[in-house]
């Protein structure tokens, strides 16, 4: 066995389930998620230990994924999927809402949302991923939330006001 497959392994067992979680979201397809999620690995793989450096392998999985989800949209003219089933039924009606809700919402502002409240990334961590300036993320996370609230409180889901 390759020392660098043990690496392989290690990597793909800490980063596969969130990866393809992230992906289901951003591409609202379960065989998109799939189909995106080996090719990114495919494309990690053969970079070669050498041009992958020493750098954390998570942010350059997600970078890798990211691209090629903005890829097939951009190939396919459309860039919001036009249905959007979970991978699995949600346990109850409210859960399934605010996924549906999610999916409202653009790709970008999709994953920007994913990646600061469910994934827990900072700002810097999520610039790198996107290729933009740390600012620039803070700026675009407040837009993504002010998207989402709207279409929250467009689908009646939003808390009501107290005042």
């Amino acid at each position: 066995m390759d020392p660098g497959d043990a690496d392989f392994e290690t990597v793909y067992a800490e980063t596969a389930r969130p990866l393809r979680a992230y992906l289901l979201r951003l591409g609202g397809d379960l065989a998109l998620a799939d189909d995106v999620l080996q090719e990114t690995y495919l494309r990690y793989l053969s970079m070669g230990a050498t041009r992958r450096g020493a750098a954390p392998a998570r942010p350059l999985l997600y970078r890798i994924a990211t691209n090629l989800v903005y890829d097939h949209f951009r190939r396919n003219r459309r860039f919001v999927p036009s249905s959007f089933e979970p991978a699995a039924p949600a346990s109850d009606g409210r859960a399934r809402d605010l996924e549906r809700a999610l999916s409202a919402v653009k790709p970008r502002q999709r994953s920007l949302l994913w990646l600061a409240f469910v994934e827990g990334w900072s700002h810097a961590e999520i610039a790198e991923l996107l290729g933009l300036r740390a600012g620039s993320v803070k700026v675009l996370l407040f837009r993504a939330k002010t998207a989402f609230a709207r279409v929250l409180r467009e689908r009646g889901l939003a808390p009501e006001d107290t005042e």
